[in-house]
């Protein structure tokens, strides 16, 4: 019975992280006509009329092209909504038993949240004692939603690496966390670094399915759930 409750309380904490970034913005992708037509040597004076003609001319469709463009209100929109988030997340982990977040509660009501978030901030980082799944599937993964974000708004690796160390570490791991746990050193290394890691893998397995006509071993069945995966989890 102990065993089911925690199954249910660990399902509810990623269903709302994945149900926050499914109301999040879509990319920032370029509204364009199905066809492009893309010049390599051409200068801006020439017309299109005289495109057609010339070799350097390469027309493409753009349904295959993943390339989202830069988009800063996005960014701070979805940013916004992954704030709300941690903020239900932190309520589950409260009503969560303590063997789930390893919180003292008692002590916690006891100090009060200031007091007990300057103290923790204080005594961190540790090395914590929770689960396997909650160390290193759960907040790698978070990390890579953090990532997913930035670079479905237009940012370069390094600066969605850098947005995904911000979010987990001063948001979360110093922020909404730390009133009630020491911040975790596994958490400050794993969640960014691996985060980042797994979102680009993401990114770049997202850029190839869409290139490839939303095929994977040429079954637009396997590309299309592929992508839907993708875009749910990330």
């Amino acid at each position: 019975r102990f065993m089911r409750k925690n199954t249910i309380i660990l399902f509810a904490f990623i269903t709302l992280l994945i149900v926050t970034n499914v109301t999040a913005q879509n990319d920032s992708i370029p509204k364009s006509s199905t066809l492009e037509i893309v010049k390599d040597t051409l200068t801006p004076s020439v017309e299109v009329s005289q495109l057609i003609q010339m070799d350097t001319v390469a027309i493409i469709d753009s349904s295959r092209i993943y390339n989202p463009q830069r988009d800063p209100k996005r960014l701070l929109y979805n940013t916004g909504l992954y704030a709300g988030a941690a903020l239900a997340s932190f309520g589950l982990l409260w009503i969560a038993p303590e063997s789930i977040s390893k919180w003292d509660k008692e002590e916690i009501k006891e100090d009060g949240l200031i007091s007990k978030w300057k103290k923790n901030v204080k005594a961190g980082p540790v090395w914590d004692e929770d689960d396997f799944v909650m160390n290193y599937v759960i907040h790698p993964w978070a990390g890579a939603v953090y990532y997913m974000t930035a670079r479905g708004s237009g940012y370069k690796p390094w600066e969605c690496a850098t947005y995904s160390f911000l979010m987990s570490t001063f948001f979360w791991e110093y922020g909404i966390e730390a009133f009630a746990e020491i911040p975790s050193t596994q958490d400050l290394i794993v969640t960014p670094i691996f985060g980042s890691m797994l979102g680009e893998g993401f990114f770049i397995a997202k850029k190839q399915i869409i290139k490839k006509d939303r095929r994977i071993l040429k079954s637009k069945v396997l590309g299309n759930t592929a992508l839907f995966i993708i875009i749910i989890l990330m």
